[in-house]
């Protein structure tokens, strides 16, 4: 296969692309442990007669690999370079054990049965032979996670997906040029417990984007509108762009506010992993005006709402890329539930009713149980609500 110059360089902007797409600040500082008063019984989360809270579970599930080797002083004229940053990206993304990893995952879900979920980050990689078009290689963190739902028996279905981000790197050269390549496309993703009654949804690309040459940067969003015992529940997944694009992401926050989210009814659930740290101030390499916009449009923080804020701050990011480092390393909280109820402005800021909140994936038990990785470089949250506007519909207020 020739490969001429205007196709080489789409490879070499297709790296840079990447890095941009998933950076994430590694941190050094470890989160504290969670104190013993806020520890949860198990039996809140598990399935009930007729008291059953409704749970959802957020998770960033990671790409899988250090940017850095395709960005660090690469010459991206430089495809040899390329293809030699390529691998070693590839190499980790491999022996971070995305099986693994999704088990880990599933063993979230298993144990707290969450009504939906929202998934970030659920990248796909294909190795393709170039000189055939076959497919050689690869790996699915959703397929890795769809098979052991299926494997466990487990009552999950995925809902949607939204393709985002699509590239491809150059892995090998031969004489006539490429001879074998890395596919990736980045995507969101909602699974369904199967006894969730689903009434619509819609999903879709930011029109706020980053490009790059011919590669467009694009992220997405998903909205899944479920009927909660006669309440209208709409539950909202989205990753945006990162804290080193913040006039994107900016962007990216007016249309969710100005046409996904706008109108709803009932209670409106926004989930995922935002890039904007609630812990952190103006100034901060990880904040971004982005959660201040959302509380301002009337959205409760469920993590603030459950008490958590004074006692244990509820860092989300960032582990390792290599998902080894012994202690945690989350110092940034930029993974959310957040809450607004239609019809029911509250002053102080909270909704009616009860939510508890954990952190999933940051404990050293939840470690891989083969190979003893994070099961990401974020953590999960899970959240469970006993809300008043999720009763209305049967006690007839």
């Amino acid at each position: 296969m020739n490969a001429p110059t205007a196709h080489r360089a789409r490879f070499a902007r297709a790296a840079l692309v990447l890095v941009a797409l998933w950076g994430c600040s590694d941190t050094t500082v470890p989160t504290a442990p969670l104190p013993s008063e806020l520890v949860r019984q198990d039996s809140y989360w598990m399935p009930g007669e007729g008291n059953e809270p409704f749970k959802v579970f957020t998770q960033n599930t990671y790409l899988g690999g250090d940017t850095g080797p395709l960005f660090g002083g690469l010459d991206f004229n430089d495809i040899p370079a390329v293809v030699a940053a390529t691998n070693v990206f590839w190499a980790q993304v491999q022996d971070n054990d995305t099986p693994g990893r999704a088990a880990a995952i599933v063993d979230e879900i298993e144990a707290r049965r969450p009504h939906l979920v929202g998934l970030q980050e659920v990248v796909r990689f294909a190795v393709v032979d170039a000189t055939t078009g076959q497919v050689i290689g690869g790996a699915d963190i959703l397929a890795s996670i769809q098979a052991e739902i299926s494997a466990r028996g487990l009552p999950y279905e995925v809902a949607r997906i939204q393709e985002n981000t699509s590239g491809m790197l150059p892995l090998a050269l031969g004489t006539t040029g490429v001879t074998k390549a890395l596919f990736f496309t980045d995507r969101v993703a909602v699974l369904r417990r199967t006894d969730v009654v689903v009434t619509g949804g819609a999903q879709g690309s930011y029109a706020a984007r980053f490009t790059l040459g011919p590669v467009t940067l694009k992220r997405g969003w998903i909205r899944l509108d479920v009927d909660r015992d006669g309440a209208p529940v709409h539950f909202v997944t989205t990753h945006l762009e990162t804290q080193a694009l913040a006039p994107v992401q900016a962007g990216q926050v007016q249309e969710l506010l100005g046409s996904v989210l706008a109108g709803l009814d009932g209670l409106t659930i926004l989930s995922g992993d935002l890039n904007s740290d609630a812990a952190a101030g103006p100034g901060a390499p990880s904040w971004t005006p982005t959660y201040d916009a959302l509380e301002a449009a009337g959205f409760t923080d469920a993590w603030e709402q459950d008490g958590h804020g004074s006692g244990y701050v509820g860092y989300t990011c960032c582990q390792d890329s290599d998902l080894r480092n012994g202690s945690s390393n989350l110092d940034q909280r930029i993974d959310f539930v957040l809450l607004r109820a239609a019809g029911n402005p509250a002053a102080s800021g909270r909704i009616p009713g009860s939510i508890q909140m954990d952190i999933v994936g940051e404990e050293q038990a939840d470690r891989t149980a083969t190979s003893g990785l994070w099961p990401a470089d974020h953590a999960g949250l899970m959240a469970g609500m006993r809300l008043a506007t999720l009763t209305a519909a049967n006690d007839g207020t």
